[in-house]
């Protein structure tokens, strides 16, 4: 049976008696809270807000949801220009109007929500905030979030916190343009605090940097090594190394006498026979420290004859050395830098009766004996001379 309720059609199946014009299986009846009416209540549907049982024309439907509501609890969403109902809407905390909530945005910074149109972009995190939310820049003029606002602390400007330095030796922030870039650490420190190594002349904050014991120079630490003699830092291209890596200073350094040269002190050897000073190198395989050239003479196992013109000259400077003996030179050999001769000398005392040995090393240019003489006598063993001192 169609029928119409203030213009709008309804339907409801009756049964009815032909003969008698009788109705049987009515449909039951109910109350329209609204207008008051009794209807079917086929007629009626609850409002999902209020609950209330109501002609099902006179309930509004959510363009959204499809749900339905008396008319008070429907509201248009502004942003959309729907129907909507109260309780699917929420006030924009921006303009104030009624958005459907699924359109509202929630803002990163304050948690609040408010239509697409008040969001922009932080240009740092990509982070959608409000616009009220954001700042510009004084760094790069670009838009951020300000609850990352960071300031330098030697100007004053502002912008996001990714857009600043800490320099490394005040801890300050600082704008780029504020701050240098240490060239070891790669770290910032704020500009006029690096300094330039003498050599590299990289520019590095200052901890990198030592002084140079022998030179005074600043240089980076990792130039510099250690003296094994005074615990001086020294560059190493000016340090004197020794055989076993050790270093020391050139003025810690000691004259090999032999070479002319100057070692680290801990290759230097004093010479049993002569009492000098002499690098390891010309030191004899023989278990003692004696200087090798001037041994070998003695032994008879070296027979050269170095500079022979002057050997005259010394065995007449050496004589009185020998209580007035009679001596001559029967072998010598030059040194490296050809200031010093090592000698053999052959003494002849008692009217030549008793001949002795001595050994010395010569210095040339001041005509002049340097250390000790040493004398001995040479014996033969096996078909073998060695010299014993005496």
């Amino acid at each position: 049976m169609l029928y119409t309720i203030d213009d709008e059609p309804y339907n409801n199946a009756l049964t009815v008696i032909s003969h008698s014009g009788a109705i049987e299986d009515a449909p039951e009846l109910g109350r329209c809270e609204r207008s008051g009416r009794t209807v079917p209540t086929s007629c009626l549907k609850k409002c999902d807000i209020s609950g209330s049982l109501v002609l099902r024309h006179l309930l509004a439907t959510s363009e959204v949801s499809g749900r339905v509501a008396l008319p008070s609890f429907a509201v248009l969403c502004s942003v959309s220009g729907k129907r909507i109902l109260q309780d699917e809407a929420e006030p924009s905390a921006v303009t104030g109007n009624l958005v459907t909530k699924s359109l509202l945005k929630n803002s990163p910074v304050s948690g609040k929500r408010a239509e697409p149109s008040s969001f922009s972009l932080c240009a740092f995190t990509g982070d959608e905030v409000l616009n009220s939310e954001l700042a510009i820049s004084d760094v790069s003029g670009k838009r951020y979030r300000q609850d990352e606002r960071s300031a330098s602390s030697v100007s004053g400007l502002t912008g996001h916190r990714s857009e600043f330095v800490t320099c490394q030796v005040t801890g300050q922030l600082l704008a780029p343009k504020e701050a240098e870039q240490c060239e070891v650490t790669g770290h910032y420190v704020r500009t006029g605090i690096l300094e330039e190594c003498d050599v590299t002349h990289k520019r590095v904050v200052p901890s990198q940097l030592s002084r140079c014991a022998a030179t005074g120079r600043r240089v980076l630490s990792r130039l510099l090594v250690q003296s094994s003699v005074t615990g001086g830092l020294i560059l190493e291209d000016v340090a004197v190394r020794s055989a076993v890596g050790t270093y020391c200073a050139p003025i810690e350094a000691k004259m090999c006498i032999w070479s002319g040269k100057r070692f680290h002190p801990e290759d230097l050897r004093t010479c049993s026979l002569t009492g000098l000073s002499i690098h390891v190198e010309f030191v004899a395989q023989n278990g003692s420290t004696c200087l090798q050239p001037l041994i070998e003479l003695l032994d008879g196992v070296r027979r050269t004859a170095d500079r022979i013109e002057l050997w005259d000259s010394i065995a007449g400077r050496l004589a009185p050395f020998f209580g007035g003996g009679r001596c001559r030179v029967d072998a010598a050999s030059l040194s490296p830098d050809q200031r010093h001769l090592a000698l053999s000398i052959e003494v002849k005392t008692l009217l030549g009766l008793r001949t002795r040995n001595a050994g010395c090393v010569y210095q040339v240019g001041d005509t002049s004996v340097i250390g000790q003489i040493v004398q001995g006598k040479r014996s033969y063993l096996n078909g073998r001379s060695t010299f014993q001192r005496q």
